[in-house]
């Protein structure tokens, strides 16, 4: 650790404080923050943009929300970043990717329907 001594003035008035510098920056907190609530690791995001972790063929949903639209039948070919279905939360859209080129297999969900995070919306085979 570092000490510097800094000149703050607040209200026209100056001070002098000395802070302490950590040399390397400390990793993201885990566990419980202030409220109590668990804070759980994040999964692997998909480079694709749709925000669900890539450990399988099938495409999840990246969270709870309704699906608005499904742009794809099985059978359909897909190449990586296609769209393949919207899922809306909150007044936000987000574009379902397909995170590598494929055919689909079989299509979970169909417009409207309510779904929870990870929640299996398309596989691909």
């Amino acid at each position: 650790m570092t000490r510097s001594p800094v000149q703050v003035t607040v209200d026209g008035e100056s001070f002098d404080v000395d802070i302490d510098a950590v040399a390397a920056a400390s990793p993201p907190r885990r566990g419980r923050p202030a409220g109590g609530l668990a804070v759980p690791d994040a999964p692997a995001a998909s480079p694709t943009g749709s925000g669900a972790p890539i450990d399988d063929d099938i495409l999840r949903s990246p969270m709870p929300g309704r699906v608005m639209s499904v742009m794809v039948r099985p059978g359909d070919t897909v190449t990586a970043g296609d769209e393949v279905c919207v899922v809306e939360a909150m007044k936000m859209e987000q574009s379902i990717l397909a995170h590598r080129d494929g055919v689909v297999k079989t299509v979970f969900v169909q417009p409207l329907d309510s779904v929870s995070a990870n929640d299996p919306l398309v596989e691909l085979e």
